[in-house]
Formats: structure tokens, sequence, C-alpha cells
């Protein structure tokens, strides 16, 4: 987990210091080279879709109630073929909780949902920037970390924490709570 936290703030760190950079040299840029950061259509349409499904997933978080979804259905198809929780089971729980103020719900839930709620908001942010600024590099330099080593990492980890949940849910060892 430290390594993997370790990565992120590497990654942030280089997506602040490449910002920097491109800041200090903006007025430096020629005109044939600053119309190469300009975003594509495709760019656009990417950053609009990313967006709007991060926007509406933060903003369905902020909506539902935690009463509300406690007795919810399960809609997870994993969960309802053998009874077990899947990696992303509690997820939903996790990023309702979050934004209702119930931090420590939301890490029961799921570990990683206010972690992936985090890593949402800032995406969220990115692609507006990239669609108000008409340029590329917010949202590609977030999309590099966030598809590059350190996503690998943080995928690794998502995917063990789940496995851990699911051989704890089928031994009866009750070390996480059960959310399916």
């Amino acid at each position: 987990m430290v390594d993997t936290v370790t990565h992120v703030v590497e990654a942030v760190t280089h997506l602040v210091d490449a910002a920097v950079r491109v800041a200090r040299y903006a007025g430096r840029v020629t005109v044939e080279a600053r119309s190469d950061l300009r975003i594509s259509s495709t760019g656009a349409l990417g950053a609009a879709v990313v967006g709007l499904a991060g926007a509406a997933a933060v903003g369905a978080a902020c909506v539902f109630t935690p009463s509300g979804i406690d007795a919810g259905p399960g809609i997870c198809p994993f969960a309802m073929m053998t009874g077990l929780p899947c990696p992303g089971c509690g997820l939903t729980r996790s990023w309702v909780a979050f934004m209702h103020g119930d931090v420590g719900a939301a890490f029961r839930f799921n570990v990683f949902g206010p972690i992936l709620l985090v890593l949402t908001i800032i995406t969220v942010i990115l692609a507006a920037a990239t669609l108000v600024r008409r340029r590329r590099s917010p949202l590609e330099g977030w999309r590099d970390v966030v598809l590059g080593r350190a996503g690998a990492i943080g995928l690794g980890a998502w995917l063990t924490y789940g496995v851990v949940r699911i051989i704890d849910a089928a031994a009866g060892w009750g070390a996480f709570p059960i959310v399916v």
C-alpha cells in the first residue's frame, strides 16, 4: 500500500512539474507549435464523455442516501451467482457514505471506494479543464498516469484486495464486512 501511495505521489508530482513547465513557457511557443496543442474533435468528445460519466457517478453518490442503498437490490452478477463479494462490491455504498460524510463507513464498505472517488473527481476536473482550455495536456497527462505504471499497481492492489475479501467471505473469518 505504501508503494502504491509513493507511486501515486510521484505521478502527481510529475504532473505538477509538467504543468509548471507548460505555464512557464506558454508565452514562448510559436503559433504553429501551439496549434499542435489544441484538442481534436475526437479528444473533445472523449473528454466530454469521461467528464460527464464521472460527474454523473459523483452526482449519483450525492443524491442517493445511505439508508436507501443499504436496503437496495444487489446487482453484482458475481455475488448473485456465488454469494461472495467481487472486488467492486461495496463501491457504490462506499461512494455514497463518503459523499454523505461517513468516511469510516466508506472505507469499511470497500477500501478502494474513497480512493476511486477522489480519482474520479480529479478526472472530472481535468476533463472540464481540457474542454474549457481546448488543450490536450491536462487530461492526456492524467490518462498516462492512470493507464501507466501507477494505474497498473493500483489495479493489482485492488484485485488483490478483492481476492482476499473473497477468501475471507468463503472461509467465514469475518475480517471484512459482507456487502453482498
